[in-house]
């Protein structure tokens, strides 16, 4: 397999505001042609390390590297200008020009490079091609969807041919069917220019659909990094299991590893109750904690054939979600929450009222250490 080609390498970052520290030692690396998403809560220093890569904003301590090439130290004093990156930069507000056509929004941008007329319309019309935009080249950013300005945007940085993209939450301006169905778009595109790329997002879903991996980071510093499979199935910690979907954290401890070495007996205090659980890989030895999705959990009005992972809960609310529902169900001193599709018979079960199964099964429940 050949060696993959690093086309941009964090070490160490460390970015200070006055006595906050926003980017906490960081350091990873982007393949040539992957798409990596920063991701993580409001705060945690990811759009501060995506404008340090964009060279507008210097940092603290660290490096960056294009190319093999450092762009910023602050030790070796070596800082290049934003313009001499070659990078794109798509903004969270888009910022197009109100005045200016589509096609001219992309003129602008291109108007002090060194391109001849000739070669100036030509990517003009190469990017409006590739976004599909080619048709609404003599609109106004107003007279455009919200999709179709996020794709004027993309179009603009691409005209120049940008070593990578840097994309900071492109789609949180959008309404929910439109950012749901632009992201799609978005991946794709991404996928069929083969363009380096970083995108910042605080939507699992979003970093999950494009990126090709993706970096989860809380007070500046990096918690946990892999592919959305990964970090959904083996989160590293609690709150990494909590901020990638929605699950039921409950203090556990190990009471024995079976035989096999993959499946164990834990203790959940809360629940009142001993549970079977299987693990992908070694089972750590400081349990702390279970986290349990709610969609993985089943309700039923009667009880279960099998006896493994099956406890006796009453439910007390519901939340009705459209295609889904939430049930808030007691279980010894423990409110969980299980989550159904409609159709589930439990479903109509009256609220306080008893004999409500729960089964977990034993590859549902994720130990996590201390």
């Amino acid at each position: 397999m050949a060696q993959q080609t690093v086309k941009i390498e964090v070490k160490n970052e460390v970015k200070k505001f006055g006595k906050v520290v926003a980017v906490d030692h960081v350091s990873f690396k982007v393949n040539e042609g992957e798409i990596l998403g920063l991701l993580g809560p409001s705060g945690c220093g990811k759009t501060t390390i995506l404008r340090s890569i964009a060279g507008l904003e210097e940092i603290n301590e660290g490096e960056i590297l294009l190319d093999g090439q450092i762009v910023t130290s602050k030790e070796k004093k070596i800082f290049l200008p934003a313009e001499k990156r070659k990078l794109g930069f798509v903004f969270q507000s888009y910022a197009l020009w109100p005045h200016m056509t589509v096609r001219d929004n992309l003129k602008y941008c291109l108007q002090n490079s060194k391109y001849s007329k000739a070669e100036t319309e030509t990517r003009i019309k190469d990017a409006l091609d590739l976004v599909g935009l080619h048709e609404l080249e003599d609109r106004y950013p107003a007279q455009l969807s919200g999709g179709q300005q996020q794709r004027v945007a993309l179009a603009r940085n691409l005209a120049y041919h940008p070593k990578v993209l840097l994309l900071d939450e492109p789609l949180s301006n959008l309404d929910l069917q439109v950012r749901e169905r632009v992201r799609g778009e978005l991946r794709t595109l991404l996928r069929r220019i083969g363009i380096t790329s970083i995108f910042v997002t605080h939507d699992q879903e979003e970093a999950f659909i494009i990126s090709d991996r993706t970096i989860l980071l809380n007070h500046g510093k990096i918690v946990q990094e892999g592919n959305p499979h990964e970090l959904y199935s083996k989160p590293a910690n609690s709150f990494v299991a909590e901020f990638i979907g929605r699950t039921n954290i409950l203090n556990a401890s190990l009471v024995e590893i079976l035989p096999g070495g993959q499946t164990a007996r834990l203790k959940i205090p809360d629940l009142d109750s001993e549970l079977i659980c299987q693990y992908e890989g070694e089972i750590p030895k400081d349990i702390s904690f279970v986290t349990i999705r709610y969609n993985e959990i089943g309700l039923s009005a009667a009880k279960p054939e099998t006896t493994e992972n099956v406890l006796k809960g009453e439910i007390i609310s519901r939340e009705y979600r459209g295609s889904i529902t939430d049930h808030k169900v007691r279980i010894g001193q423990a409110n969980i929450v299980v989550t159904t599709h409609k159709f589930c018979s439990a479903t109509e079960n009256p609220i306080g009222t008893g004999g409500i199964y729960v089964r977990i099964p034993p590859s549902a429940i994720k130990p996590l250490g201390s």
